[in-house]
């Protein structure tokens, strides 16, 4: 179903990703005791404040799993030589092919990272990365999800299409250091 609606979303100008953990929609509107604010936005996540941009662990292939929906996105750490100003340069694929379905870059503002995505077709949309301690996790008593490179945070990916206020969270896991297909192919092997 959330296949259905993300791949929906991403046909008519928004996303693409998939895979099984903790995963939510909500859109600005919708409020409910589980949701906390951060800053000016809603996120419906059970977790403390944000913590730092987790910089030395954050390049390599990560994927997201929800229900029948699963995606990966590589994301390389590049720092301008001019600034100093660290970039994260994006890329999704699909869960099914590991086609390229998008390229961005993101930047880092108020301990998130965010980047806009352009898919292969020109729709545009939103991708959100918040890192959240792990000690949330075992506070709230949802299992963290294991990857297969260990990180000291638990991630969130945020996807939203740039027209909408509907927003989908999941938590991504990382699963190679290296930022190449080769290990999303190794991936959907197994």
């Amino acid at each position: 179903m959330l296949r259905l609606l993300l791949t929906a979303a991403l046909a008519a100008g928004a996303l693409a990703t998939s895979s099984p953990s903790v995963a939510s929609t909500i859109s600005q509107g919708d409020y409910e005791e589980h949701v906390m604010p951060a800053n000016d936005r809603w996120v419906p996540w059970p977790w403390s404040s944000r913590q730092p941009i987790p910089w030395s662990d954050i390049q390599g292939l990560w994927k997201v799993e929800q229900d029948d929906f699963i995606s990966y996105f590589s994301f390389k750490v590049v720092t301008l030589k001019s600034t100093g100003i660290r970039q994260l340069q994006v890329k999704q694929f699909d869960g099914d092919s590991c086609k390229v379905l998008s390229n961005g870059v993101g930047v880092e503002t108020n301990k998130k990272i965010l980047a806009q995505m352009t898919s292969k077709s020109g729709n545009i949309y939103r991708v959100e990365l918040t890192a959240f301690s792990e000690e949330d996790l075992r506070k709230e008593d949802i299992p963290p999800l294991r990857g297969g490179i260990p990180t000291r945070e638990a991630m969130v990916l945020s996807l939203s299409p740039i027209d909408s206020s509907e927003v989908y969270h999941m938590q991504i896991v990382k699963i190679s250091a290296f930022v190449t297909q080769k290990f999303c192919f190794e991936d959907i092997r197994k």
